[in-house]
C-alpha cells in the first residue's frame, strides 16, 4: 500500500508540475557534440527556442539535452506574454523555467523598464533578482541601485546598496528600500533621506505614505528646511508634506544657520514645524534656547520667522525666564523681537488671569567685580526692554512699577535709589548701569546714602536670582 500511494504521488506530481523541455524550433545550422560526457547540441544563426510558453531568440545556442538547460549568445531576446527580456549572455534552464542574464540585461513589461550590469529572471514567479548599476523606470518613478529584487505581478520592488528612488513628490536615497508601488509605500534602512519641497529628512529607518504624502522617520532623526536652513533634529518624526506640518519628539534641538555659523539653539521634549509663510515652530516641555549672549527656559515656546529672517519672534510661556549679558528678567509670558539678527526688544506681561501670576521682574547684575552683590532691579506688570547692538538701552514698565537701583560716583558705591509709581522709563549709560528714571504718575521713592544701606532691604518683593542657564549641547 505504501508503494501505491508513492506511485501515485509520482504520477501526480509529473501531471501536476511537468517538466517541460526545451524545444530547438529552429537555427541555420545545427551540430551535435558531447561535453564532459554530455550530449549537447549547438545551433547557429537565427535561432529559435520555445519552453512553454517562453520563447527565446538569439545567434546561436549550446543545448544540453540531458540537464535541460540552454546557453544562449548574441542578441538574446526572450518573451514571454507582455514580457521582454534583453541581453548578450544568458543560461536558460527548463527545469527552473529561469534565465541567468550576463553582460547586461534589459526587462521591459507594460508597468516598467529594469535595466541593468546583469542577473536572474524566474518566469514561473514572475521575478527579476538584478544586479550591478541597476535602474527600474516607470512613468511615475525610478529607482536606482546595485541590487534589485523586482516582482511584476504586484510591482513591488527591493534595493539594495546606493539606493535613490524617485518620484513625482519626493527623492529618497538609503542603503535599503522596499518600494511598494500600489499600495504606495516605501520602507528605507541605514542612512536615509527623503528631500521633498521643502524639507530634507534623514533618519536611520523612514516610512514614506507617497498618497498622504506622509513619512515616519525614526532613530537620529533631522528636518532640514530647505529655504532657511532651519534643521530640527530628535528620535522621531512625522511629516506631512500636503500642509508643510512636522512634529519630531525625543531630546529635539533646532538650529538655525546662518552664513555658516550657527545663530540659534532650541532645545525641547518635543517640537513642531509648521513651514507656512510665516514660519513657526514649536517647542513644548523643558524647553532651553541659546542666541549668542541670549538664553531662556520655559515650558512651551513658539520661534517665527520671516522668509528673509529680517524679523524673528520668540514667545516664551509657562514659567519663562531669559538671560541677555547681564540681565534676568521673568514673567508670566515673555516676547523676543530680533530684527536683522539682533535684538530688538523683550517684553515680559503679567497675566492676572493666570493661577500663581507673578509681576515680570528685571534683574540686571553689576559688571564691576567689585559690585558684583549688587543687583539693579525693575518690577511691574508689563516691563518692555529696548535694546540697542544687544545693549539695553531703556526700559518702559506699564502701570505698577517699582524699581530700585544702585549709585555710583567715580567708580565709587554712593547709595541706592528705591522708587514706586505709574509707568516708570528707566535708561541705561554705555557701561550698562541706571543713568536715570522718570515716573509718569504718582511718583514716590527714596535715597538712601551709602552709610545706611543695612537699615533697608535692598531686595524688593520677588526677587530671585538664578543661574541656571541652559547648557549648548
Amino acid at each position: 500500500m505504501k508503494y501505491f500511494y508513492l506511485i501515485l504521488f509520482f504520477f501526480i506530481s509529473q501531471f501536476v508540475y511537468p517538466q517541460d523541455k526545451i524545444e530547438l524550433k529552429r537555427s541555420d545550422k545545427l551540430t551535435g557534440k558531447t561535453i564532459d560526457n554530455q550530449t549537447v547540441r549547438e545551433a547557429t544563426g537565427n535561432v529559435y527556442i520555445v519552453h512553454g510558453n517562453v520563447n527565446v531568440y538569439c545567434n546561436s545556442a549550446l543545448q544540453y539535452i540531458d540537464q535541460n538547460k540552454v546557453e544562449l549568445t548574441g542578441d538574446v531576446r526572450i518573451f514571454q506574454d507582455t514580457l521582454s527580456l534583453f541581453t548578450q549572455k544568458a543560461i536558460y534552464y527548463g527545469n527552473d523555467s529561469k534565465a541567468i542574464c550576463n553582460g547586461g540585461v534589459t526587462l521591459k513589461d507594460p508597468n516598467a523598464v529594469v535595466r541593468a550590469d546583469g542577473g536572474t529572471y524566474y518566469f514561473n514567479e514572475a521575478k527579476a533578482i538584478f544586479v550591478g548599476n541597476v535602474i527600474i523606470v516607470n512613468p511615475t518613478y525610478t529607482i536606482t541601485s546595485n541590487h534589485l529584487t523586482y516582482l511584476r505581478n504586484t510591482e513591488d520592488s527591493f534595493a539594495k546598496k546606493n539606493v535613490i528612488v524617485k518620484t513625482d513628490s519626493a527623492i529618497i536615497k538609503a542603503e535599503n528600500i522596499d518600494f511598494y508601488k500600489r499600495q504606495g509605500k516605501t520602507f528605507a534602512f541605514q542612512n536615509v533621506s527623503i528631500e521633498s519641497d521643502s524639507s530634507i529628512i534623514t533618519s536611520d529607518t523612514l516610512t514614506d505614505y507617497s498618497f498622504e504624502k506622509k513619512s515616519i522617520a525614526v532613530g537620529n532623526v533631522s528636518l532640514n528646511n530647505l529655504k532657511n536652513n532651519v534643521i530640527v533634529s530628535g528620535n522621531y518624526l512625522e511629516n506631512y508634506e500636503r500642509t508643510k506640518y512636522s512634529f519630531i519628539i525625543g531630546k529635539t534641538k533646532l538650529v538655525q544657520v546662518e552664513n555658516e555659523k550657527d545663530t540659534i539653539f532650541i532645545y525641547s521634549d518635543t517640537m513642531e514645524s509648521f513651514r507656512q509663510i510665516p514660519e513657526r515652530y514649536v517647542a513644548k516641555d523643558s524647553v532651553e534656547v541659546i542666541r549668542q549672549n541670549f538664553f531662556s527656559k520655559s515650558g512651551y515656546a513658539v520661534y517665527s520667522k520671516t522668509l528673509d529672517s529680517t524679523e524673528d519672534k520668540l514667545s516664551l510661556f509657562k514659567i519663562p525666564i531669559v538671560w541677555q549679558d547681564n540681565m534676568q528678567l521673568t514673567g508670566d509670558t515673555i516676547f523676543a523681537d530680533i530684527k536683522d539678527n539682533k535684538l530688538h526688544t523683550i517684553f515680559a506681561n503679567k497675566i492676572d488671569e493666570l493661577p500663581d501670576s507673578k509681576y515680570s521682574f528685571l534683574i540686571i547684575k553689576n559688571k564691576d567685580s567689585l559690585f558684583a552683590d549688587r543687583f539693579d532691579q525693575i518690577k511691574g506688570k508689563k516691563i518692555i526692554v529696548h535694546f540697542d547692538s544687544n545693549k539695553v538701552k531703556y526700559v518702559d514698565v506699564k502701570t505698577n512699577s517699582s524699581s530700585l537701583y544702585f549709585l555710583y560716583e567715580e567708580n565709587k558705591a554712593n547709595g541706592v535709589n528705591i522708587a514706586d509709581g505709574m509707568n516708570m522709563l528707566i535708561t541705561f549709560d554705555n557701561e550698562q548701569k541706571v543713568d536715570k528714571v522718570r515716573i509718569d504718575i504718582r511718583p514716590k521713592g527714596k535715597y538712601v546714602p551709602e552709610v545706611q544701606l543695612n537699615t533697608v532691604v535692598l531686595e524688593l518683593p520677588g526677587f530671585k536670582l538664578r543661574n541656571d542657564l541652559p547648557v549648548r549641547r
